[in-house]
């Protein structure tokens, strides 16, 4: 059933594609994602948000199902989180007309990767505070330096009567990259913890569920440098456009 629908997924893409192409005032125009720049910014947010969305979820589930947290409490837990992007969110935009989006994206990527490998030595038997807040502040610190400049690059060279598809295009990206994310990494997950207590089953549960997160980690690591490896390729606008686009964006 799965492997019909995303069958199905394709074809009603693909028939999508087809129509834009041929319509006289196309629901999203083609031109708005050929664009080297903005069609690589895309390309990144859907794979970033694959990557992070999912991390929010398993950190969540690992706080609350085994540390034992309400979820008040865990929700206070990714406050750090919040607080970190939004100190660098500031230094990313003083930064972003003198070295470029690409010089602050791609470090931003790899230090949020090092974060999430950070994650993968938590077990039930570690704290918060040593293991799982130090991930945080790295994670949103290297994100903050993402999303201001993607803002910038999504936007890059749009006329004023594309800007709202471009603009709209960078939060659908970022969403459907979060939704096929987390479903492959929940697969990922669920099978990781049931290799792992089938292999020790000595161990407590808590230990595979934990297994079962770390592993998801990984592969959500994976994901931000390949994102990290798309915005390097694909990025290559000059700091003194930076400018100008973000006047449209003002606009």
């Amino acid at each position: 059933t799965t492997i019909g629908f995303l069958a199905a997924a394709v074809v009603l893409l693909i028939v999508f594609v087809a129509i834009e192409k041929k319509v006289a005032n196309p629901l999203m125009p083609l031109r708005v994602i050929t664009e080297r720049n903005r069609g690589g910014s895309y390309l990144g947010s859907l794979v970033v948000g694959a990557g992070l969305f999912s991390m929010f979820l398993f950190l969540g589930l690992y706080l609350q199902t085994v540390l034992g947290y309400t979820p008040l409490r865990s929700g206070f837990a990714f406050l750090p989180f919040t607080a970190g992007i939004i100190v660098f969110a500031g230094i990313a935009s003083q930064l972003l007309p003198k070295v470029g989006p690409k010089r602050l994206m791609v470090p931003g990527l790899v230090a949020a990767a090092i974060g999430l490998l950070m994650l993968t030595r938590i077990t039930p038997e570690t704290s918060y505070v040593t293991h799982v807040l130090p991930s945080l502040l790295i994670m949103s610190s290297g994100m903050a330096l993402v999303f201001i400049p993607l803002s910038t690059t999504s936007l890059h060279g749009v006329g004023n009567r594309d800007a709202g598809v471009a603009s709209a295009l960078l939060n659908t990206s970022q969403q459907v990259g979060g939704s096929l994310g987390t479903a492959l990494l929940n697969t990922v997950a669920a099978t990781a913890a049931t290799s792992y207590m089938a292999s020790n089953p000595d161990k407590a549960p808590t230990f595979g569920i934990t297994h079962g997160f770390t592993v998801a980690f990984t592969v959500s690591s994976a994901l931000l440098l390949v994102g990290a490896v798309v915005l390097f390729f694909f990025i290559n606008i000059r700091k003194e456009a930076v400018v100008e686009t973000e006047g449209v964006i003002a606009h």
